[in-house]
């Protein structure tokens, strides 16, 4: 429940119940309620009814009117005496002179509680009476009876203000006790919820990010414990990733050291077989030079892809996004690699079979894209000559693009591997096939931002294909004017 209900219902309470205590007291509540204070009880039986009690001691008395000297009997006094109480008085006066009364110093006390408060204020109250019925009874013969009824107005009076003070205590210790009671139903989930968060914050503080806040108490800090739980799990991938990139930079090491050694071996070998004059002729000196360019250019592509994944790492992928036809794109993509696919011996060839297709894409960030899957392409060729099928449809997330060929293809556990940086294969590391292994992570860098995804599968040629999958943009309403003017591709 959030706070603020809580403290509206609070506050209704607060209200509500001294209300209903006020009327409980006026409606004489208390007076069939303080049953343990005896004289509680008895007071308010007198003090709030004194006609009736009149009444009562008339109806007691007028049996006996034309016949007073009953009065002056035992049986009167037997009678008298249950009628009587701690505060009701009666007394017979024969010629003026007490001849009876019901009074008595000793007090019958329910239990220890009510004589303790009431004889501590009674010892030193002065003794006052006041008289509710007087009856006065003519004799021919005798001297007149007088019988009255009178009220301990000192009694009385104690008691009158004992209840003002226990009912006020009581009063207080119940409203203490609901008070407290409403506090603590604010303050305990506050104080849970508050241990949750802090357990959590204080576990992400000494680097546990595995810790789970399960919170589900439904009130206002929800919020912040969804913040929380996002900025640890936030943290988490962070870490993850960085101890990713610790394994990475390891491995770009054990790489590098592994695909720099053998260029960097062989051209060393070279120039010393020229220094040393073991190529004599023009043939063979010409031999070793054009190997030790090709390992160069081994070793400049090596250093490309380091620079790239680099800048990536550092910056981010910078997107220049524009409105580009596909077709037109995927038939410059093919312009400018067919040439490098007929060096090899091969043929590359586009399948575009649906309609005209707009995606939102950066053309130059796109090329690289199929530059670097091609040349993969062409790097792990098999014996037969090369076929790239670059192939463009329809599904319901947009478009895809399938690039086929028919090389040597990969294992089934490493299809999942192959878009990770400086992944290659042990069959491409003994076929001694330049590269750094970081095209096709690149590759995948690269279709990630654009939103897309990209994965690989074996085909029926037994090579690899590569699909990827934009989402198209249809919407020419909203695509700005700098996206749509002056491109090659659209």
């Amino acid at each position: 429940m959030k706070i603020k209900t809580k403290f509206i219902i609070s506050l209704i309470l607060i209200i509500v119940i001294p209300a209903i205590s006020t009327i409980m007291v006026t409606t004489n509540f208390l007076s069939d309620n303080l049953n343990f204070i005896h004289f509680f009880d008895t007071y308010y039986d007198i003090f709030n009814n004194f006609s009736k009690v009149s009444s009562e001691f008339e109806s007691f008395i007028s049996p006996y009117t034309n016949s007073p000297e009953y009065f002056l009997t035992d049986n009167f006094k037997k009678e008298s005496d249950a009628y009587s109480t701690s505060f009701l008085i009666i007394e017979v006066y024969e010629n003026n002179q007490l001849y009876y009364s019901t009074y008595t110093d000793q007090i019958e006390y329910s239990n220890f509680l009510e004589k303790f408060l009431y004889e501590s204020r009674l010892e030193n109250a002065p003794i006052e009476r006041y008289s509710l019925q007087h009856h006065h009874y003519d004799r021919l013969n005798d001297g007149p009876i007088d019988v009255k009824l009178l009220i301990d107005s000192t009694r009385l009076d104690v008691a009158y203000k004992l209840s003002e003070q226990v009912f006020f205590l009581l009063y207080a210790l119940f409203n203490i006790a609901v008070l407290s009671i409403i506090l603590s139903w604010i303050s305990n989930p506050l104080k849970r919820s508050i241990r949750k968060l802090t357990h959590t914050t204080n576990e992400i503080g000494k680097g546990n990010l595995s810790v789970n806040l399960e919170y589900n108490e439904n009130d206002d800090f929800d919020d912040l414990a969804n913040s929380i739980e996002r900025m640890r799990q936030s943290l988490k991938k962070s870490v993850e990733k960085q101890r990713v990139l610790e394994l990475e930079k390891k491995e770009i090491i054990a790489n590098i050291s592994h695909d720099l050694r053998t260029p960097i071996t062989s051209i060393r070998g070279y120039i010393q077989g020229l220094k040393d004059g073991v190529a004599r002729t023009e043939t063979m000196q010409q031999e070793y030079l054009d190997t030790i360019e090709a390992k160069t250019y081994m070793i400049e592509s090596l250093v490309n892809d380091l620079s790239v994944i680099a800048k990536y790492d550092q910056q981010g992928i910078q997107l220049n996004r524009h409105k580009i036809n596909l077709k037109y794109f995927l038939s410059d993509c093919v312009d400018a690699l067919e040439s490098d696919v007929k060096k090899a011996g091969g043929t590359l060839s586009l399948h575009y079979i649906i309609k005209d297709m707009y995606i939102l894409a950066d053309p130059e960030k796109l090329m690289r894209v199929f530059i670097n899957i091609i040349g993969n392409s062409i790097k792990y060729r098999s014996h037969a000559p090369i076929e790239i099928i670059i192939l463009a449809n329809q599904d319901d997330d947009g478009v895809f693009i399938n690039i086929s060929d028919n090389g040597i293809g990969l294992k089934e556990e490493d299809l999942s591997k192959v878009f990770e940086r400086f992944y290659r294969s042990d069959k491409s590391r003994n076929l001694n096939i330049k590269g750094s292994g970081i095209g096709l992570s690149i590759c995948r860098d690269i279709i990630e931002s654009h939103g897309g995804r990209i994965s690989a599968y074996s085909n029926d040629s037994k090579g690899l294909t590569i699909s990827i999958r934009l989402k198209t943009y249809d919407d020419e309403r909203h695509v700005p004017d700098d996206l749509t003017e002056g491109h090659p591709f659209k």
